[in-house]
Order: structure tokens, then C-alpha cells, then sequence
């Protein structure tokens, strides 16, 4: 009789660790990063641990917060033969206003909500037969604003400039580069380490042309206001 005691008391027991998990594998160690120098880490400046994660994690953190917050940005492009456009943008993808420069001939455009207001140059004007420098008042998702995209969504424009990151560069100041490209040969992006994983700067280059961004004042970015007549 004890004997049979014995033996469900071991079965009982068994059958607990089974269903509470607790037995005693061992839980396997976290990974060590290999994509980064961790003797250059400091936990004070890289304190929202971006350097930390892979390519793509931390790609995916860039974007999402970039995604949360207003900013001023600029951003230059250059295509192979030599054209230029020019982009001042403040807001966010709700509500912003934004000067729109290709050569030489500027566009300016204020976005809040569904409704928008164009000041077309005289090369969109005509193209849309519109009267140059007269304000068109239209839906957001009209040509006249839609034409511009990624360039009037900073979210969607770093998401598009950065497909190929492969890297991260050590830590700098309060700064760490994102690479693009195989080892960085077709840019970077520099993102503060510090706060939200925001960009400060986007520098790439490759067959499709030249671009250089920047982005400031993040969270109190304020754009213009949609006219009265709009």
C-alpha cells in the first residue's frame, strides 16, 4: 500500500511540472549582439538602446517614432543629370505646410486635414491649367499635393530611402548611424540615441541620384495655417 502511495505522489508530481511549467530546464541566455561594438557602448548616452539592436529592429523603431512626431525637415535631391528639387516641410502628415522647388520654380502647399491650399509655379499651373501664383483650393489627396508624395510624409519618405539599411555604425556623440546600402556605400542616417529614436540627418547616394535631408525640431514643428479662403 505504500509502495502505491508512493508511486501517485510521484505521478502527481510529474503532472504539476507538466502543467505549470516549472521544470528545471535551463532558461537559454539572451544573445549577444554582434552587430555592434559593445565596448563602445555607454548605457548614460545610448540610453534608448537603438546601437543595440539589429538593422532591421532598429529600422523599424526609426520609423515608428518618426511616425509619432512633427518635424521641420529639408531635403534636397539631385538626379543624374543634374536637376534639382527642393523641399521645406513642417508638420506632419495630418496638418503641414510645405515649399516645393523644382527648377527654380517654387510651389507652396498647406495641408490640414482633408482639405488643402496650392500656390502652383508657373510650370504646375500650366500643367494643371491653373492660374500661376493663384491659390487653388482642393482635397489633400488632390494631384496638385499627392504628385509630391513621399517627399510631404517624413515617415514615408525615410521608410522609402532606407529599404536597403544593412548596419549600424558605433555610436557618436549623441548619434548613431543607420547604414544604407552593403556597408554603408549608399548612405546614412543619423539618429539620436538619446529620447525617441529620431533622424537628424539623411545623406544617400546611388544610380537614381543624389538626396540630403534634415530634420529638426521634433514634437513642435508648426506648420502654416490653412488660408481663410480654403
Amino acid at each position: 500500500m505504500a509502495e502505491r502511495r508512493r508511486a501517485a505522489a510521484v505521478a502527481v508530481a510529474a503532472s504539476l511540472l507538466l502543467v505549470t511549467g516549472c521544470a528545471s530546464a535551463p532558461v537559454p541566455p539572451a544573445p549577444t549582439p554582434t552587430w555592434v561594438d559593445l565596448g563602445s557602448y555607454d548605457a548614460e548616452r545610448d540610453a534608448n538602446g537603438l546601437a543595440l539592436l539589429s538593422p532591421a529592429d532598429a529600422r523599424t523603431q526609426i520609423l515608428a517614432d518618426a511616425a509619432t512626431a512633427d518635424t521641420t525637415m529639408t531635403v534636397t535631391y539631385r538626379d543624374p543629370s543634374g536637376r534639382t528639387l527642393e523641399v521645406a516641410f513642417t508638420g506632419g502628415p495630418q496638418q503641414y505646410s510645405a515649399e516645393v522647388t523644382a527648377d527654380g520654380e517654387a510651389t507652396s502647399i498647406v495641408v490640414d486635414g482633408a482639405r488643402a491650399a496650392v500656390t502652383p509655379s508657373a510650370a504646375v499651373a500650366a500643367a494643371a491649367g491653373l492660374e500661376p501664383g493663384a491659390v487653388a483650393c482642393v482635397a489633400a489627396a488632390d494631384d496638385l499635393v499627392a504628385r509630391w508624395h513621399p517627399l510631404l510624409d517624413p515617415a514615408a519618405f525615410l521608410a522609402e530611402a532606407t529599404t536597403d539599411a544593412s548596419g549600424l555604425g558605433a555610436p557618436a556623440g549623441d548619434a548613431v548611424e543607420l547604414l544604407l546600402g552593403e556597408d554603408g556605400t549608399a548612405g546614412v542616417l543619423r539618429v539620436s540615441t538619446t529620447g525617441p529614436a529620431l533622424p537628424a540627418e539623411l545623406i544617400r547616394a546611388d544610380e537614381s541620384g543624389a538626396v540630403h535631408a534634415q530634420f529638426s525640431d521634433w514634437g513642435d514643428a508648426e506648420p502654416l495655417p490653412l488660408p481663410g479662403a480654403c
